[in-house]
């Protein structure tokens, strides 16, 4: 698989995977520690957590640290080569997330994490009912969104030529209650949209348990 999919931070498109954890740290992005604190509280250390869009594993780390097993997706080679390297995670495939079905059983994983991933998705739906599938009765599903003031947003990025999503809490709510999800917490944060750090965006962190 060659396809180029972009990295999870805004405004490192075009950065090797080998700079992607000192990019987040410039660009002060926190949405890795976040989603760890906001749902440390549900963790019993050997529980599965699969990790959508796992990268480099800083998503995962925090996880692996407090006894998780860590399975991750990601379409870039390279960015799982790196992940292999830190001993993060139990499994790893390469996995085109454009894709409809995720490639593991149900009720197979008691957490589901997307850090930094939704925004270069449109439509959501996939994840939910896929994460749904393949969490057991009580699982937790927590990822971040670029907020949004209307329901679905999209916004150039004029330097990278892509196209970037908002979503908005309504929105969020409708696929929660779709797919019979349960929302737990939600928290806004920011982060700076390029190093001059004259900008910045705004995210949330979702926290959902399956009903």
């Amino acid at each position: 698989m060659n396809k180029k999919v972009p990295p999870k931070i805004i405004g490192d498109h075009e950065k090797p995977a080998s700079d992607y954890d000192s990019l987040a740290k410039q660009f002060e992005y926190h949405g890795f520690e976040i989603i760890f604190g906001m749902v440390f509280e549900y963790t019993n250390s050997g529980e599965k957590l699969l990790d959508l869009g796992i990268g480099t594993g800083l998503s995962s780390f925090l996880f692996k640290k407090s006894g998780l097993d860590i399975y991750g997706l990601d379409n870039s080679e390279e960015m799982l080569d790196i992940c292999k390297k830190k001993n993060i995670a139990r499994d790893l495939k390469l996995f085109d997330l454009n894709e409809n079905i995720i490639p593991y059983n149900d009720r197979e994983f008691h957490h589901v994490i997307a850090v930094g991933l939704f925004h270069f998705f449109n439509n959501l739906e996939k994840f939910f009912k896929e994460s749904h599938r393949i969490l057991k009765e009580g699982g937790i599903f927590s990822f971040t969104v670029k907020d949004s003031k209307t329901r679905i947003s999209s916004e150039l990025d004029k330097e990278y030529g892509i196209i970037v999503y908002g979503h908005s809490d309504e929105y969020i709510e409708e696929l929660v209650q779709k797919y019979n999800f349960k929302l737990q917490k939600r928290l806004k944060f920011f982060a700076f949209k390029n190093l001059s750090k004259r900008e910045y965006l705004c995210f949330k962190a979702y926290v959902l348990m399956k009903g």
